[in-house]
């Protein structure tokens, strides 16, 4: 167990350099993919503003009434140049609808951030727990290694004795080869982890003793806490709704008022002209029947999206929870019984072995069923804090200290 310690200390520090869990989580929040969609609820955030504006005031100037031979100012008394401003005026609250629809998708994008934060802080722990377990794959098979080395010295010895044979010296020797392949494998692997943990986050030296394993242990919370996602989901639907109202609101027309001023050249006691309108759109297409029915049917469907991940997520926690449980169970049963069963069985093969009271056979299996029922604890044990952190994470419960 001390020699375990001591390796995995050295495959997850590596050199000085290592940094520690909580700053390797915090540069999560600068991954590519979580600022893309910081970027994206920014900018849905201006687009509020702009979707939910009236429009600038148009100035207008124009020569009107001009003759057409001569084309001059003065020699009518219609002629002049007006000068005019129009802005278009909403009758409702249609477009404070629109802005605050934008704002709160440009919130659910935000939750969509922290979430996809949260995952990779899942993938992150998910990586951990696999090169945790690699590391002590390892372990367990240099120790087997060193224990082949030593079952090798005596049979060399039982061969020059004449008390073993040539195909006992050739298995053993066989079995430590394949032991030195899945040794130079796992050793691939390894490396294969660190590609992964630099891609999350810029470096593959963890400081192992800043992991806070015990973390995984703790009690989680009700299923009734909201999640990222939830909350995301939650905002989406405060969004369709508040377009929904405003595509209702689009049935009553915008007015454009405009108001103008003629400046006139022709000489006489009238003065210069001014002028007033106003126009509205007279709702005879299908575009306002069309946006309306189109916003009823994007809130119904996000509305049963809301409503099928709020009853996913409360099946997904009971039947995460009954795996866990369950391979807690084989766990116990494996730790207290199993492993040391084949540890004294081993030990009584190889020593019996020594003495010419076992052949080899009964050494390779004794050898061989010990380090199949280790490594099974390894995997069992991955996949029950792998299945604790996906718990943590659909429950919205942070993993970190």
């Amino acid at each position: 167990m001390k020699n375990l310690m001591i390796l995995s200390c050295l495959f997850f520090t590596g050199n000085v350099f290592a940094i520690s869990f909580n700053d390797a989580i915090k540069s999560l929040a600068t991954h590519e993919s979580v600022e893309s969609m910081i970027g994206n609820s920014k900018a849905t955030f201006e687009r509020g503003d702009k979707e939910g504006s009236w429009g600038d005031p148009e100035f207008k100037v124009a020569a009107k009434n001009l003759p057409q031979s001569s084309q001059a100012l003065d020699e009518l008394p219609v002629s002049g140049i007006e000068y005019s401003i129009s802005q278009k005026i909403a009758l409702t609250t249609k477009y404070g609808n629109i802005e605050d629809s934008f704002k709160a998708l440009s919130k659910a994008y935000g939750f969509d951030a922290q979430d996809k934060k949260e995952q990779l802080a899942k993938v992150f722990w998910e990586v951990l727990i696999i090169k945790r377990r690699v590391v002590k794959e390892l372990t367990i098979l240099n120790e087997n290694k060193s224990w082949f080395t030593k079952i090798l010295r005596v049979t060399k010895k039982l061969y020059a004795n004449g008390k073993s044979s040539q195909q006992a010296l050739l298995d053993i020797q066989i079995r430590k080869s394949e032991i030195e392949s899945k040794i130079s494998n796992k050793n691939f692997e390894l490396a294969q982890i660190d590609d992964k943990l630099d891609f999350l986050i810029g470096t593959s030296k963890i400081d192992s003793k800043s992991i806070p394993w015990k973390q995984l242990n703790k009690v989680t919370k009700d299923v009734g806490v909201i999640d990222n996602k939830e909350l995301s989901l939650k905002e989406k639907l405060k969004s369709k709704e508040l377009k929904l109202t405003a595509s209702k609101m689009n049935y009553v027309p915008d007015l454009t008022v405009s108001l103008g001023y003629t400046k006139r050249s022709f000489d006489d006691e009238l003065g210069d002209y001014v002028g007033a309108s106003i126009s509205f759109p007279l709702p005879f297409s299908s575009e306002k029947y069309s946006v309306h029915g189109q916003a009823v049917h994007e809130r119904f469907a996000v509305a049963k999206n809301y409503e099928l991940y709020k009853r996913s997520k409360k099946r997904d926690v009971s039947i995460i929870r009954r795996e866990i449980s369950k391979l807690e169970t084989e766990l116990s049963i494996l730790k207290k019984k199993t492993i040391s069963f084949a540890q004294n069985s081993r030990s009584i093969t190889s020593k019996s072995y020594g003495l010419g009271r076992s052949s080899y056979v009964e050494v390779l299996q004794s050898e061989l069923k010990l380090q199949k029922i280790l490594i099974h604890q390894l995997t069992l044990e991955s996949k029950r804090d792998i299945k604790k952190v996906t718990l943590k994470y659909i429950l919205g419960e942070s993993t970190n200290e």
